[in-house]
């Protein structure tokens, strides 16, 4: 039996002057929103399962404060209801010692959590 080949990661970018996201059509899919939808950071944010958005909020208020990378693996409910395991990988872009940007790469690591 083939096994499909698992989801490349996908580029997302967070402008920390207004929280406002950037986002490659794979985040889109991932998330389950149709491409080139504004993006509003609190829904986005609302899509992580409550444990997940947690430890995501606590980790990228870290990173910012000490202008440090992180991974994390996260749950997220998908924009049809459905729930998917994603591996987020975040670092900062630094300009004049403060942290302006997040960015870093999503991937739908669902096949990961189903042992057949």
């Amino acid at each position: 039996m083939a096994h499909a080949a698992p989801a490349l990661p996908a580029t997302w970018q967070c402008d920390l002057s207004d929280n406002s996201l950037q986002w490659s059509p794979g985040v889109f899919d991932l998330f389950g929103v149709k491409r080139g939808t504004r993006l509003d950071r609190r829904e986005v944010a609302r899509m992580y399962i409550d444990d997940s958005r947690a430890l995501m909020e606590r980790l990228r208020a870290a990173a910012i404060a000490n202008r440090a990378a992180f991974t994390m693996e996260a749950q997220i409910r998908r924009a049809d209801g459905a729930l998917r395991w994603m591996r987020l990988s975040a670092d900062v872009v630094c300009r004049g010692g403060r942290v302006t940007h997040l960015y870093g790469t999503k991937q739908d690591i669902t096949a990961e959590w189903h042992i057949s």
